[in-house]
């Protein structure tokens, strides 16, 4: 959990080897992506494909989980602030973190200037699931507390078109080997209700 410099390792590689060949077909303008090692990775295997402009925008870094970073949800079913923060993460800072709602600003943010350098351009995000179902939320208009509805897996593809007035989702998670995508959001786990 949370920003490490985890490297891709061989799944990763091919997820974005395999995603590479369907954006190699959208004629993208740009690619924005954050810093951590393992978004950096996938970006510059993208951009390699299609030759365009890579901006490093450390506002799509993935969520801050401070003291529980690099930690498993697992072992974190004792601590009660994480079960406060599970049940209220637009307000509960994680510590030494940060909300969902600091998430979805810096997400939004990051969007916006990445928009304002491309008007009419089509981008690509290459950020975090968390980052991605904020933004979603704020897009879609869902309550950014219904974040969790959102499943977003490794080396998956969502598209948002939001330069009209009303802004529009054409796919979600999209993964090109079905066999890839996610089946246990949280391994069984009810983070909401304390062990």
């Amino acid at each position: 959990m949370g920003r490490l410099e985890v490297p891709l390792n061989h799944k990763g590689i091919l997820q974005a080897k395999r995603i590479a060949k369907i954006i190699s077909r959208l004629k993208i303008d740009a690619v924005y992506t954050s810093p951590l090692k393992r978004a950096l990775q996938t970006a510059k295997i993208v951009a390699r494909g299609i030759k365009v402009p890579l901006t490093i925008d450390p506002q799509l870094t993935e969520v801050n989980f401070g003291r529980w970073e690099g930690r498993h949800f697992e072992r974190l079913v004792h601590d009660k602030a994480y079960h406060r923060y599970m049940k209220s993460p637009l307000t509960t800072k994680v510590p030494g973190g940060e909300t969902m709602s600091d998430v979805q600003k810096r997400g939004l943010a990051a969007l916006r200037l990445a928009s304002r350098d491309y008007p009419q351009g089509r981008l690509l995000l290459v950020t975090h699931g968390d980052v991605i179902r904020a933004i979603l939320c704020h897009y879609l208009r869902l309550p950014l507390a219904q974040f969790r509805r959102l499943w977003i897996d490794n080396g998956s593809l969502t598209a948002l078109e939001v330069s009209s007035p009303w802004p529009v989702c054409t796919f979600i998670n999209y993964v090109p080997d079905i066999t890839g995508v996610s089946y246990q959001a949280y391994a069984g786990l009810d983070p909401t209700q304390p062990k």
